[in-house]
């Protein structure tokens, strides 16, 4: 029997049921998860992949557009944790999934931008775990190929989202306001990959599940070579 290889798992200080449908949706695809706060000693921490979670609106939109109502919720120094493991997972060819904050944080990180809020003019928008919007996959994209459908139903739970994609990406799916909802990376030989909405509240559609299966089919290739 082969050593389950672990994947980190960034989040706040506070608020544990998104991680912890992450850690059970890992463990269902075989891996152990460690989950990272800020604080955390992370110099000689063992990470075979990464999985920057969602949460609170990311400090670089203070810098986007100039108006619009900005949630209370920036952590400097989660971004700063989630910055640092990204930037190390990348040199050491880590896979990476990214979800919601944790997809636009590796959009940034890579020179995209984002939409500071998308609650503006007509957009049709609920703040719920349950799946309600349909979003479009492109044809010969990675999500795609992962979920094997054209389309998905999503929940959405944020409020900043994908607007410039970043040089080295790939547009992998867009929702009916043409809003970015899925990116992958075409410039690495590693998966590094991201989506827009929480897959781990919806672990048990299989659709979703695939891509935690995904994240630990590319670790164990990485672990393995």
């Amino acid at each position: 029997m082969r050593t389950r290889a672990t994947v980190i798992v960034t989040g706040p200080r506070k608020g544990t049921i998104s991680r912890f449908f992450i850690c059970f949706a890992l463990f269902l695809a075989g891996v152990k998860s460690k989950v990272v706060i800020p604080g955390d000693d992370i110099k000689n921490l063992k990470m075979d992949g990464l999985i920057i979670s969602g949460g609170d609106d990311l400090y670089h939109a203070l810098f986007e557009q100039e108006t619009c109502e900005l949630e209370e919720v920036i952590n400097y120094q989660r971004d700063l944790l989630e910055y640092t493991l990204l930037y190390r997972a990348v040199k050491e060819k880590k896979p990476v999934l990214g979800i919601c904050r944790g997809y636009q944080l590796i959009n940034v990180f890579f020179g995209g931008t984002l939409h500071k809020d998308i609650r503006k003019g007509d957009y049709k928008y609920r703040y719920t775990p349950f799946p309600w919007k349909k979003i479009e996959l492109k044809e010969d994209g990675l999500l795609c190929e992962i979920v094997q459908k054209q389309s998905l139903k999503i929940n959405t739970l944020h409020y900043q989202a994908v607007d410039k994609l970043a040089k080295k990406f790939r547009l992998e799916a867009v929702d009916d306001y043409n809003i970015t909802q899925a990116i992958s990376s075409k410039s690495h030989d590693f998966l590094i990959f991201g989506v827009q909405w929480h897959p781990e509240y919806l672990f048990y559609m299989k659709s979703h599940f695939k891509i935690f299966k995904k994240l630990v089919e590319a670790v164990y290739a990485r672990v393995e070579q």
